[in-house]
Formats: structure tokens, sequence, C-alpha cells
């Protein structure tokens, strides 16, 4: 009843209101007027920010506002005198003294869409405008403010269902600093275009107006959608903002002396923070945070694993002194681990692509990498490390002699190979290279030295490639020019997965848009059971359209979100409905495409009077499966 007596005034009307809604908006006038005394009485629990005037000049019966509560129903009071700018400073108020008090929350945002009806039917566009956004903001559902936003712009002229006119809009009051008003705009747009880049546009506004929760919330959103081709980089921003917010939470944790929750989030933000730099490697803020959050799960954890990733942290950076460092204490804790060759080869790389590198430090490589080659001379790859180490010191015929001992080995040991021989002026003179007419070797190109195979692979292996492939049907992320790659990744699934997934890594260093590296990559995540990492490759094999990607992601989140719905299950049967709704938030996110999830956590919403909720819930789950029909 008390629920009912503060919202007996503050309801949505549409911006031309029917004469039955006229009488129905005067008759819960008298009402209220009626009720005051009783909801002045009314027992509840809010938040002061500021004093608002009570109306100049008007006889009130409420008291003197005190408390939240006092705010909110001599706020009701002003609104049923039509003093809307004074009954919403009540109302903020009110709410600024509660923040988590939903009546409050819907009563703001009432009187602000009757205050835009008032200016809206004064012609005073902008200003109805202000107030349709303030009602927005507080709350989102409120869907004739939301239908009067859209006719100011209708009378302004503007179409308001043109989502690049909304986001130009959103981008220009977030340049402005006009983060609520930005908001607003941007959840247009993302009930307008439901992608990756407008939930993390959302989310980057968000946490600029210190809502550092929700706006984490719509980054993880954002990293789960598809993403274009040409927007790679603005998924590695986000996943690099990601875990900026999970090293910053995973820092307090630590600080309050929760040391658990701490070292998950760390661990989280290293996960974050190298999905970005893998997709980005020239990220130099992201390849600091990975570092700083790596050397932080050293600090704490000192394993091997860790080591090795720290090591990798600061080849990206091409600081080689720390990575020698870690590696050599990765020698220290276990000299049998098959890694350390990997991480051989990346460092004795990185030291001789980098042009910075000292002379002192490529002598120091070079006269490791002889030794490692009079143990393992039919290594391509150490030969061709040889030869990059040699010509950085101007030997080009010792150079050019190295190349030729790995182009005879595996001309496909390095995408840089050929392009080195020519760079030397020499010519591919190996019948594994491709000539006119047919595929093989990879065409020269992609960054040379960035070291990202050290922190995401295991393993290595060498590959030829068989004279004259046959030419493979192009079709949409499947790179003709790496099918022997591909075969050898296919072969190795089952048995040597980790070594596998170097060559694929390698692949993707080459080529971030390869889709149908990333479709192999999340196959083997897979299987190694790492599954969120399987679902980002599979999902960015999708956004990349490559065939079978979408089922291979359906799978993999299918297996993901078992813990969750298991333990919302357990949450349900104890009638424990805040927590079976977490739960299903979490598997929600995870597997946003699964209709079973929306339709349970409609139903957990329902059983806590969010009918809103549920049936946000149940239309998901019904777009979604018409889509699947």
């Amino acid at each position: 009843m008390d629920r009912l007596l503060l919202n007996a005034y503050y309801f949505g009307t549409k911006i031309s209101p029917s004469m039955k809604q006229i009488r129905s908006i005067l008759l819960s006038s008298l009402v209220c007027l009626a009720l005051l005394p009783q909801v002045a009485a009314a027992k509840g629990t809010v938040k002061r920010r500021a004093a608002a005037p009570a109306g100049a000049g008007v006889m009130m019966q409420t008291p003197n506002p005190q408390t939240a509560l006092e705010h909110n129903n001599r706020g009701v009071e002003l609104g049923s005198k039509g003093l809307w700018p004074d009954a919403i400073k009540e109302h903020e108020t009110a709410l600024a003294m509660a923040p988590g008090n939903k009546d409050f929350r819907t009563n703001l945002s009432s009187a602000q869409l009757h205050y835009g009806n008032v200016l809206f039917r004064s012609g005073k566009y902008y200003e109805a405008i202000k107030e349709f956004r303030g009602a927005l903001f507080v709350d989102p559902d409120n869907l004739p403010a939301d239908e009067g936003l859209d006719e100011c712009f209708k009378r302004l002229g503007k179409n308001p269902v043109d989502s690049n006119f909304r986001r130009l809009l959103a981008e220009d009051l977030d340049g402005k600093g006009m983060y609520e008003d930005a908001i607003v705009e941007y959840r247009k747009v993302v009930k307008m275009e439901d992608s990756g880049k407008s939930h993390a546009d959302l989310g980057y506004v968000l946490m600029k107006a210190d809502k550092p929760v929700d706006g984490y919330s719509e980054l993880r959103i954002a990293v789960q959608k598809p993403w274009k081709n040409d927007q790679i980089i603005e998924l590695s921003q986000a996943h690099r903002k990601l875990a900026e917010v999970l090293l910053d939470y995973a820092y307090k944790a630590r600080d309050r002396g929760d040391g658990t929750k701490g070292m998950r989030r760390l661990i989280n933000a290293v996960t974050e923070y190298k999905r970005a730099v893998t997709l980005n490697p020239a990220d130099a803020e992201a390849t600091r945070g990975f570092t700083e959050s790596v050397r932080e799960c050293c600090a704490l954890r000192p394993t091997f694993d860790n080591e090795l990733m720290l090591g990798g942290a600061y080849l990206l950076g091409h600081d080689f002194n720390h990575a020698k460092m870690a590696y050599e204490l990765c020698y220290k804790i276990d000299p049998r681990r098959t890694e350390l060759q990997q991480a051989r080869l990346a460092y004795h790389k990185g030291v001789a692509t980098w042009p910075t590198s000292s002379d002192e430090l490529v002598m120091e490589s070079l006269t490791k990498v002889q030794k490692f080659l009079e143990t393992d001379p039919d290594n391509a790859k150490w030969w061709y490390i040889l030869g990059r180490l040699k010509q950085h010191l101007h030997d080009n015929d010792g150079a050019m002699e190295a190349y030729r001992h790995s182009e005879k080995i595996n001309p496909l040991c390095d995408p840089d190979l050929e392009m080195q021989i020519k760079v030397l002026g020499g010519a591919p003179d190996s019948p594994y290279v491709a000539q006119p007419g047919t595929t093989g070797a990879p065409s020269a190109g992609g960054a040379a030295g960035s070291g990202s195979s050290a922190i995401a692979s295991t393993g290595g292996g060498n590959a030829g490639n068989p004279a004259g492939s046959a030419p493979t049907p192009a079709r949409a992320g499947f790179d003709a020019r790496n099918l022997q790659a591909y075969s050898q990744v296919e072969q190795m699934m089952s048995s040597n997965p980790s070594a596998a997934l170097d060559i694929v890594n390698k692949l993707l260093d080459k080529n971030p848009a390869d889709g149908h590296a990333w479709l192999l990559k999340g196959d083997l995540l897979r299987k190694l059971g790492q599954l969120d990492d399987a679902a980002v490759a599979l999902r960015t094999a999708d956004g990349f359209k490559e065939a079978d990607a979408e089922d291979a992601l359906n799978t993999v989140n299918t297996i993901r979100v078992q813990p969750n719905l298991q333990q919302a299950d357990q949450f349900i049967q104890a009638q424990d409905w805040t927590r079976a709704a977490d739960q299903l938030q979490d598997a929600e996110i995870k597997a946003p495409e699964m209709p079973a999830i929306h339709r349970k956590l409609a139903e957990v919403l329902r059983h806590m009077n969010d009918d809103k909720g549920a049936e946000r819930e149940d239309k998901k789950a019904k777009d979604l499966e018409a889509k699947k029909k």
C-alpha cells in the first residue's frame, strides 16, 4: 500500500494524452491530494542531496522535509500543484539520500516526464529534451519519456530513429562532458544497433559518469558481441579497458585485506590484457598494463607459468634485460619444461628484429644461437634468427647464408623469411615458395619480433609445404596462402594441441583478420580447457563470417554456462532469488544467444516483483527463438 501511495501521482503519459488519460490524471491528482497526510506518514529510506525550495507563496500541507521520505512527499505535493522544477529538486534530494529506493527513482523520472510534457506543449523543445533525457537517465524504462524525446527531435526536423544521428549526438555530448545526457543517447544507439562498439561506447561514458560497475557490465557485453573486420583495434581497446577496471579493483581488494578476491581479479585482468595485446601488439598502454598485472601475479605467486608470462610481457615492451631475467628464473624453477625452448626463440628473435637493440646484446644472442644450432642444426627457426642477428651486425653475406639454410629446411618457418632474402638482393629459390598460379608460402610482410608467441604458446614444430599445392577456393576469413599451415594444425589438433596453437598464433601475429585461424584457435583452446579464451576466439571467427564458427561458439558457451545454471538451480530451490538472478545474469553474458537462460531469468525476476525485467527477458527469448526458426 505504501508503494501505491508513493507513486499515486507519477505515472507516464504520452505527449498528446487522450481524454480518458486526462480524466485519469485528474482523478489521480485528486486522490493524491486526499492522501497526502497518509503519504507523509509512510515509512521508507532515501537520501538528501541539497535543500529545495518549497514553492514561494504556496501553502504546503507536508512538513518541512528533513528525511528522504519527507523530501519525496514534498515533491509529490509540489507536483500536484504544477510546480515541477521545485518538485524535481525535492525528488532529486530524496533519491540522492537513498539511491537504491526504486520508488524515489520512479517519482523523479515521472516528475521530469511531466515537466518535459509541459515544456513540449509550450513549444520549448530544447528545454523539453533536457527533461526527457533526465527522466530516461534515472529510469531507462520510462517509455513515454523516450517517445517524448523522439517527438522533440521530429519537431526540430531531425530523424530520431537514425542511429548515426543519435551516435553523433552522443559523441558530441560525451565530448562536452555532459555524461548523463550522453548515456541516454548511447542507450538509444544500443537499442538500434546491438553491436559490440555500441555497448563499448556506452560502457566508456558510464565509467566517465562514475558508474564503473555499470560501465564494466556494458564492456563485458561488448567483447562478447561480433565486431567488424575494421574494428579489431577498437575491440582491443575494450579488452584493455576491462583489464584496467579489474586491475584497479584487484588493488582495492588487496588493500582491504581480501587477498583471494584480489588475486582472482588480478588473474582476470591479466587475461583481458593478454587478449588486448594479442589483437593489437602495438598497443603500448595494453603492453604496460599487461606487464604490470603479470608482475603483480609473480610477486604474489612466483610460479614457472607466471614468470614465463612475465618474460613474454617484457618482450612485448622490448625490455630484453628484464625478459632475460624472467626466463632465467623460469629455468631455475624447472629447467625441464619444454616451454623454455619457445621462450628462447621468442627472446632471441626479439633481440634480432628490434632496430635499436645494442650491438652488445646482439652479440650475446649470436653466441647463444650458434650454440643452439650446434645441437639442433635442422631447426629452421634458429637459422632464421641467426640470419637476422648477422644482418643487424651488417654481415649480409653471413645473413644470406643463414637464410638459405632456413629456407631449405622450412620456407614457412617465419613470415618474413622471403622478404629478408629479397632485402639482401636474393630471390627465393626453394621449390616450396609459391609461384604464380599456385598457393604456398605466405607473402612478405607482417610485424617482425612482436614476441607475442612467447606469451600465448607452449610448443613449436617445423613444417614443410609440398611443391605445387592445389589452389584452395577462396572464402571469407580463409587465406589460401596458409593452406599448409591449416592442414598441419588440423593434423596436430588431437595429438599435440599446444604445438598446433603455436602455429595458429603465428598466423594471427601476421594477420589478425584471418578468420579461419581464429576458428582453429577456438577449437584448440576448447581442447585445452581454456573455454573463456575459446569463446573469444570463436566469436571473433564468427565476426569474420567463418563457416561453422557460430555452431562451435554455441557449443563452447553451453559448456561455459553449466556451472552458473547449476548454481542458479540450487538457489532457486532455496528461494534465494537474488543469488539465482546473479548466476543467471552471468550466464546470460557468457551465452546471450541461449533462449532458455532468458526464460529462466524471467521467472526469477517475477519472484523478485521485477515485472518489467521479466518482460524484457521474455522478449529476448522470444526474439532468439524466432531467429532460429
